[in-house]
């Protein structure tokens, strides 16, 4: 088959991207013709490595011309600071969103000539919507947020828009009833695929480093303040214990900030972005995840493959639906700094639990390896190309 996945911006960093990868390469190893186009490039090189087997098409490069970017006409130059339609509902809130962006995807989709057009993200999808050929190809509106996180304005566009396509894939069993309850009439179309992780390219953690890590974007949805206030519970009772928190965000300065204010400079570490994370997960002995909200949390399956125990918040609708509490890891109460302290100091003092969570962890773990996943997308694939035969 001929595949496109449309995504935002394949060049910058997050679960989404790194799952799209993951699912790329899986269907290119099956023989697949694998495309994904990135409605933004912004840099030269990506964050995640990117398969050469997979055409990459950059719809708009917003370099400067000397660094590679596109070299707009002056129309293109107008329509770059004229709203998108996306705008008014604030659909798209990539700083790109413009005419111009509506004006190149448009006449990306009119052209596409492809089997299957997978969109990543609402706005990707409202665009499919507005700007596809169903005539031509079969339209996937996959989903990595839930929807009861969705404002009514963006509601509204997904109640018009997504009946539009031949399926709608959700990454959570929930998420998938939620769709059902709100759109009985295209119950058909509505199915759960999770993300994938491949497995881990090193050895399991030995879990003998007094070393908490975690990943992802430095924003309040992480949860990384949580754990900051969390882990000074504990710093005086566990001295040899460190933190490490990966990855970057607008909230750099702030939980720096906290860090000073609890006096934990050297014990908590906020090194950026790393990739892959495999040997930094070698490194350590507990993973923490103190998300606010996860729609998925790759990350959590990351960390199991890589051989820890995982604490993670009792946020719906990923960790609850990965994690069984005391089984394969540990849910505390959400945004309580002092239940997620009682978790650490059970693992941190208990390296008998840790190892036992660890090793049902990497058994969960394999059920969301790509080899595994990548044939719940060739199926619906298979059957939405036989629909239209």
């Amino acid at each position: 088959m001929r595949i496109t996945f449309l995504v935002r911006n394949i060049w910058g960093i997050g679960g989404t991207i790194k799952t799209t990868l993951n699912t790329a390469e899986a269907l290119v190893d099956l023989g697949h013709d694998v495309t994904i186009a990135s409605f933004v490039r912004h840099k030269a090189k990506s964050d995640f490595a990117i398969d050469p087997r997979i055409n990459v098409v950059n719809l708009w490069d917003v370099r400067k011309p000397a660094d590679g970017g596109d070299r707009l006409s002056p129309l293109e130059r107008w329509q770059s600071k004229r709203p998108s339609f996306l705008d008014a509902d604030k659909v798209n809130n990539q700083g790109e969103s413009s005419k111009l962006l509506d004006m190149r995807v448009k006449k990306y989709l009119k052209r596409l000539d492809t089997d299957i057009a997978v969109g990543t993200q609402v706005s990707v999808n409202v665009y499919m919507a507005a700007y596809g050929r169903p005539e031509r190809y079969a339209m996937v509106a996959q989903e990595h947020m839930y929807l009861e996180t969705y404002r009514p304005v963006v509601r509204k566009h997904i109640s018009r828009d997504y009946p539009k396509m031949d399926a709608i894939v959700t990454i959570t069993e929930a998420d998938a009833n939620a769709y059902r309850e709100a759109f009985p009439e295209i119950v058909d179309k509505i199915t759960c695929i999770p993300n994938s992780i491949p497995a881990s390219t090193m050895a399991p953690s030995e879990l003998t480093e007094p070393h908490i890590m975690t990943a992802g974007r430095l924003t309040g949805m992480k949860g990384f303040d949580i754990l900051i206030k969390a882990f000074a519970q504990v710093a005086d009772e566990f001295p040899e214990w460190k933190v490490t928190i990966f990855g970057r965000g607008r909230d750099k300065k702030k939980l720096q900030g906290l860090i000073n204010d609890h006096e934990l400079k050297g014990r908590v570490n906020l090194p950026g972005p790393v990739t892959p994370l495999d040997a930094e997960w070698q490194k350590a002995s507990i993973a923490a995840i103190p998300s606010r909200f996860e729609p998925f949390g790759l990350v959590i399956v990351e960390a199991m493959a890589a051989g820890l125990p995982v604490v993670c918040s009792a946020v719906k609708h990923g960790p609850i639906e990965i994690i069984e509490s005391g089984v394969n890891g540990l849910l505390v109460e959400p945004q309580k700094p002092k239940e997620l302290a009682d978790a650490l100091r059970l693992l941190m003092s208990d390296p008998e639990l840790r190892r036992r969570l660890a090793d049902n962890g990497m058994a969960t773990a394999k059920r969301f390896e790509p080899a595994e996943v990548v044939g719940l997308h060739v199926q619906l694939f298979e059957k939405l190309l036989k629909a239209r035969a």
